[in-house]
C-alpha cells in the first residue's frame, strides 16, 4: 500500500532563538548597566538596570509595620538579664555556672581536667584572661592546637576533645548563644568539637534576637559576618518518630560560664 508523504511542516514558534542568544543579549545589558561612571550614586545604576529591563517607574516598597513593643518583647533592659539567661539557657539543656573573673581560670581548666580533654581548640578576642587561660591550659597538660596552621581551619577541628570560646553576645529571652565568624573564631570552634564551652561576660546579654540586630548596623545598613552560629543548647536530631538525640551533628554537651563582673 502506498504511503503518501507528509506535506512540509510549519514550526509552531519559527521566531525561537537559540538559548546562547538570549544569555548574550542579557549579558550585554548588565555590561551596559554596570559601566557607570566612578562615584556613581546606587540610585542611579538601580534607574539604569530598570531601564533596560523596561520598568518605567519605581516601586517603592511599604513601610514595615510599626513593632508593638507590648506584644514582641518578652525581655527588656529592665529585667533581670543575667539570670534570666541563666535560667533559659538550663532550660534547653546547657550546663550553666555564674562565676567571677578572678575564678575564670580555674573553674575553665578544671572542667577540661573533669572532662579527660586532651585536645582542644580556642577561640578568644574579647576576653582579658585569654594568655593566662591558655598557659593554664598548657600547663594541666592539655594540647591546644593550632586550628589556623596550613590552612587546615576545619579538618583539625574534628580530632579535638572540645572547643573554648568566648561568645559576641547572649539572649536572655531565648538563653541563646550568639558565635561570629572573624579573624579568631572559626565556624567549627563551637559546633565540630563534642564538647564546647562558652565564656559570656555578663555585659554580653542582651534582652532578645531585636536588641542583637540593632547593634549591627553601620553607616551602610546592617554589617553581618559570613556566618554566624545561634545556639540554644546541645545540638538535637529527631527522627520521623519524634525520638530527640543529642549530640549527633553537633557538640552534645554545652557548658557556659557567665562572668558577671566582666
Amino acid at each position: 500500500m502506498a504511503v503518501q508523504s507528509p506535506g512540509p511542516t510549519r514550526r509552531l514558534d519559527p521566531g525561537t532563538r537559540p538559548a546562547h542568544t538570549a544569555e548574550q543579549q542579557f549579558q550585554v545589558l548588565v555590561e551596559n548597566a554596570l559601566m557607570t561612571e566612578h562615584g556613581e550614586q546606587r540610585e542611579v545604576f538601580l534607574g539604569r538596570v530598570r531601564a533596560a529591563l523596561g520598568h518605567t517607574q519605581t516601586i517603592v516598597p511599604d513601610e514595615p509595620p510599626a513593632v508593638d513593643e507590648a506584644l514582641v518583647r518578652l525581655a527588656t533592659h529592665d529585667d533581670d538579664l543575667i539570670t534570666m539567661f541563666c535560667d533559659r539557657a538550663a532550660s534547653v539543656g546547657m550546663h550553666v555556672d555564674r562565676i567571677t573573673a578572678d575564678e575564670l581560670v580555674d573553674q575553665i581548666v578544671a572542667k577540661l581536667v573533669e572532662l579527660d580533654a586532651k585536645w582542644i581548640v580556642v577561640g578568644f578576642d574579647s576576653l582579658d584572661q585569654a594568655d593566662a587561660l591558655n598557659n593554664a591550659i598548657e600547663a594541666a597538660d592539655i594540647q591546644i592546637v593550632n586550628w589556623l596552621a596550613g590552612g587546615a581551619t576545619m579538618d583539625v577541628q574534628f580530632d579535638t576533645d572540645v572547643g573554648v570560646t568566648d561568645v559576641h553576645a547572649a539572649l536572655a529571652e531565648t538563653g541563646s548563644l550568639i558565635c561570629n565568624v572573624d579573624a579568631k573564631h572559626s565556624r567549627g570552634l563551637s559546633l565540630i568539637p563534642p564538647v564546647h564551652i562558652a565564656i559570656v561576660g555578663a555585659r554580653q546579654i542582651l534582652p532578645d534576637m531585636l536588641d542583637y540586630f540593632a547593634t549591627q548596623h553601620d553607616a551602610t545598613g546592617i554589617a553581618l559576618p559570613s556566618s554566624q552560629a545561634i545556639i540554644s543548647g546541645p545540638s538535637k536530631t529527631a527522627d520521623i518518630e519524634g525520638q530527640l538525640v543529642t549530640g549527633v551533628h553537633g557538640p552534645g554537651k554545652v557548658f557556659v560560664y557567665v562572668v558577671e563582673d566582666v
